[in-house]
């Protein structure tokens, strides 16, 4: 005799926008022992856990890094509730004659907590390259009309980033190399504050760490009695370490020209405020890459140290009619 359970429900998507991330479906049975049949579901229950465990760490790792890195990651596999989500019953069934349970599940899982026990685990920093960094930027332009879809646009502000960082000897990798790898969805995910998001493009484009944002501009009035037209534009990045999974850096600031015409100034704001907010994450990111100095037990150094005062002094009001401008080191 088959004991046949259907259970159904709405699936969700883990980036709305765009494909769904670490959701798998999965089935576990177990033998069932004296006709306890509740006892056979829960062993079977937690092998499909466990499947779908080592299904998301191939996903996020790859196959063949996957399987060189087996022996370490049994500790998670030992485990696999820790890092789910939610789960929902797809199908059960208790066999009387074969006296097994199966099930079938659908597991979700939270993609920061396997991320961050890999980088516990030191797993995390081999699957990137070292000192690369990954710039996307949502731009909104006066010269663009209707704002194209993602990958098929270069932002003036992204190229004016890539080319200091470049010229400051960074490793960078372009949107082209990835654009194929990940959803504009996640992208835009990411942009909006996503870490999660952020953290597997930074994974998929191989790269320490992924700056995403938004750019700007603006015209600020009619045209100067020199025929000069006032162009502002405005960047607000942030900077997420993908081993780390964590935000290192954040900034807002801007840039206003005079130029003959809108795209030009466009051009030069964005030639402006792209070298400030790049000197600024450079400077970020050297630190950040620098070798960290060894501790001494008993001698740790707490970074966010008060010595021994734990009040914060406010800071002082902004000057009338100024605008604000960034919010620095995260």
């Amino acid at each position: 005799m088959v004991f046949l359970f259907f259970f159904c429900s709405t699936g969700e998507s883990l980036w709305a926008k765009g494909e769904p991330q670490l959701v798998f479906e999965t089935e576990g049975k177990s033998n069932v022992t004296d006709g306890n049949y509740a006892n056979g579901r829960i062993r079977a229950v937690n092998y499909a856990f466990k499947d779908a465990l080592a299904l998301a760490l191939q996903e996020v790792l790859g196959e063949s890094s996957y399987r060189r890195k087996r022996k370490m990651l049994e500790t998670m596999l030992r485990e696999p509730e820790k890092y789910i989500k939610r789960y929902r019953f797809l199908e059960m069934h208790d066999s009387v004659v074969e006296q097994i349970s199966r099930v079938k599940l659908e597991v979700v899982f939270y993609p920061q907590a396997i991320n961050r026990e890999l980088s516990t685990l030191g797993i995390l920093a081999s699957l990137v390259k070292p000192n690369t960094a990954l710039v996307l930027v949502n731009e909104k332009s006066l010269s663009v009309e209707m704002p194209p879809d993602f990958w098929e646009y270069v932002p003036i502000s992204e190229v004016a980033m890539l080319q200091n960082f470049l010229a400051s000897g960074v490793n960078v990798i372009n949107r082209e190399k990835i654009s194929e790898r990940v959803d504009e969805g996640e992208v835009y995910d990411a942009i909006q504050g996503d870490l999660d998001a952020a953290v597997d493009i930074g994974l998929k484009a191989k790269v320490d760490i992924v700056i995403v944002g938004t750019a700007v501009t603006t015209r600020l009035g009619d045209k100067n009695a020199e025929g000069l037209v006032t162009i502002q534009a405005n960047l607000t990045l942030r900077a997420v370490s993908t081993t780390q999974s964590t935000v290192i850096a954040a900034r807002s600031d801007f840039a206003t020209v005079q130029a003959e015409d809108e795209f030009k100034g466009e051009l030069e704001a964005f030639q402006v405020v792209g070298k400030k907010m790049a000197d600024f994450f450079l400077d970020t990111m050297k630190r950040y890459w620098a070798p960290k100095p060894e501790s001494v037990p008993g001698m740790e150094i707490d970074e966010f140290a008060t010595d021994g005062d734990d009040t914060v002094e406010p800071a002082p009001p902004p000057p009338p009619n100024s605008t604000p401008s960034m919010m620095e080191d995260l």
